[in-house]
């Protein structure tokens, strides 16, 4: 017997059935972790990274799950290939719907050690890819969702709170990020386009394996969660930020760091 129409179920706000989204930086770590929970929460992923052959491999490993995913090279320090993306994206899916800027180079240099080639080159990609991407996005998301609204969602990392020795540049325009994300929500939320940044805290990622296995057990031990944080709750975090239940939130940051940042105040 079928329920009366007014007792149907609610829709489920964290279903992302229908929508195209892209992940940069999507071949391994906290990308990869994104790029599959958003998968499984319905949409249709576009793994992306600088090389196509590990673009596809993450891509068709989605897709052998039962997955709607296709991989797509792009390396956001070059713009030709932020306009290629672009055109894509157009050309292909006819819009955009959420893009999640994860891809980053994180030089592991004090501050007299950063000299001028490698400051421009980690600008090119961790700011400046991020800013002519979301440029491109956020065209691709105007009007597309009428009634509801489409997502940009940076990823920062706590480090722009708490800058870390020999991370000068990396917590330097990762804080950068904070205002982009603001300033995206400011300009670009009468067109339906909501802009937010995601602060992970120290993640099983290659960027951990930077600090020996004491220093982890250090940090693990001023952290009230008791552990270090994996890819998928920053994954979570983003199909958060992405869906319909955060369709009021923009031009926020959410730090997810187990409490590391709390506990070290």
């Amino acid at each position: 017997m079928t329920a009366p129409a007014e007792f149907a179920p609610p829709r489920n706000p964290f279903d992302l059935r229908g929508k195209v989204a892209l992940v940069t930086g999507s071949t391994q770590g906290i990308g990869e972790a994104t790029a599959r929970v958003l998968a499984e929460a319905g949409a249709h992923v576009v793994v992306s990274s600088r090389k196509a052959e590990d673009c596809e491999r993450v891509a068709a490993a989605l897709r052998d799950a039962g997955l709607r995913a296709e991989g797509r090279a792009c390396h956001i320090g070059r713009m030709e290939d932020i306009e290629a993306m672009g055109a894509h994206l157009a050309a292909t899916h006819g819009g955009l719907d959420i893009l999640v800027n994860n891809a980053v180079l994180s030089p592991w240099r004090s501050i007299d050690e950063t000299d001028v080639g490698l400051f421009t080159k980690a600008v090119e990609v961790n700011l400046r890819g991020y800013w002519y991407l979301s440029v491109q996005a956020a065209r691709l998301m105007k009007g597309r969702n009428p009634g509801g609204t489409s997502s940009i969602v940076n990823i920062a990392s706590v480090a722009a709170l708490h800058p870390d020795r020999m991370l000068g540049l990396y917590s330097t325009l990762k804080t950068a990020l904070i205002g982009m994300s603001r300033s995206f929500a400011l300009e670009y939320g009468a067109q339906g386009v909501r802009a937010n940044t995601v602060m992970p805290g120290l993640i099983r990622t290659k960027l951990a394996d930077a600090y020996d296995p004491q220093a982890q057990a250090r940090h693990i031990a001023k952290t009230p969660a008791g552990r270090l944080g994996e890819g998928h709750d920053i994954g979570h975090a983003v199909l958060y930020l992405c869906s319909d239940a955060a369709s009021f939130v923009t031009g926020t940051h959410l730090v997810v760091d187990g409490g590391f940042t709390i506990a070290a105040m």
